[in-house]
This record gives structure tokens, C-alpha cells and sequence, in this order.
């Protein structure tokens, strides 16, 4: 159970960091205070068993498109970026732990 708590603590840590980043790079803008409440509901929204994925994902994008006033696909190309680059870290971490 502990290292299920660190590793949904550091999914929330990289995906805000990726968050921020991405924001910087495309044309959706918004503040990190708002985006770090952003991923906090869509990581707990996501722990919910079968569907939890799906409306984490519609979640990410649809509050990210009401805090940054951006269009529906800069919202999913900058979510699809973050959850790519949140993968990639957190299994290489695991694979380096295990």
C-alpha cells in the first residue's frame, strides 16, 4: 500500500511539472495553482475502478479548456503530452526500483 501512495504521489508531482511545461510550450496558458488542483481531481477521479481513466481523461480536458480558455485539441494535445511524458517517467522509475 506505501508504494502505491508514492507512486500516486509522484504521478501527481510529474504531471503537474509536465503541466506546467506544456503550458509554457503550446497555446493553452493558465496559472500552476490552478493546475495543480487540476491533476489532483483527475488523479483521484482516475482511482476509481474500470472508469476511472475515462472520465479522468474527459476531466483533464474539459477543466483544462475552462482554466485556460484554449480550444478542445490544444487541450488534448497538451493532455496527451502530459499523460505520455507522466508514463514513460513513472515506469522507468519503476523499472529502476524493482
Amino acid at each position: 500500500m506505501g508504494a502505491l501512495a508514492i507512486i500516486f504521489a509522484l504521478d501527481v508531482l510529474i504531471s503537474t511539472v509536465c503541466m506546467h511545461l506544456a503550458t509554457k510550450l503550446a497555446f493553452v496558458k493558465a496559472e500552476i495553482k490552478p493546475l495543480i488542483i487540476i491533476i489532483i481531481i483527475v488523479s483521484v477521479l482516475s482511482l476509481i475502478p474500470s472508469i476511472g481513466w475515462i472520465l479522468g481523461l474527459i476531466a483533464f480536458v474539459y477543466l483544462l479548456m475552462k482554466v485556460s480558455d484554449a480550444d478542445i485539441m490544444d487541450c488534448v494535445w497538451v493532455v496527451a503530452f502530459i499523460k505520455l511524458i507522466s508514463f514513460v517517467v513513472i515506469m522507468t522509475l519503476g523499472q529502476l526500483f524493482i
